[in-house]
Parts: C-alpha cells; sequence; structure tokens
C-alpha cells in the first residue's frame, strides 16, 4: 500500500514541477503496472503547451511512467 508519494519532474517548464495529481492518484493503493500507467497518464494534467513544445506532454507522461516502475519495482 502507498502511504506518501513525492513526484516532481525537471525540464518540463521553467523550474521544477511537483506533480500532485499524480501523488494523489497513487495514495493508498497498492504498486502495479496499471498503477503507473493510470498515475502517469495524469502528469500533465493542465498543461499549456505551446507549438514549439507540446512534444514535452507525451515525453513527461512516459518518463513519470517509466520512473515510477523503477521506484516502485514493478516493471
Amino acid at each position: 500500500m502507498i502511504r506518501a508519494a513525492k513526484v516532481a519532474a525537471g525540464g518540463v517548464g521553467t523550474v521544477p514541477w511537483k506533480l500532485t495529481t499524480v501523488e494523489q492518484r497513487l495514495l493508498g493503493e497498492r504498486p502495479s503496472d496499471r498503477l503507473w500507467t493510470a498515475a502517469a497518464t495524469v502528469a500533465a494534467d493542465g498543461t499549456k503547451p505551446l507549438a514549439h513544445n507540446e512534444f514535452k506532454v507525451e515525453l513527461l507522461k512516459r518518463t513519470v511512467e517509466r520512473q515510477l516502475r523503477v521506484v516502485g519495482g514493478i516493471r
């Protein structure tokens, strides 16, 4: 059971972003492949990409999912 989660991403904006929606999605859940995917899906909620950086939305989601799998121990 995930009791606490701290998730942030650098290189996305001008300062590192704390990903509170991802943290909230993880709390109270058991680690699983399905959870990592679901949590990463909300990583970009509220973003407003510009034409030259919209690729970062998918990059952020994929990176968050990959790192949750590494840290969570289920790959």
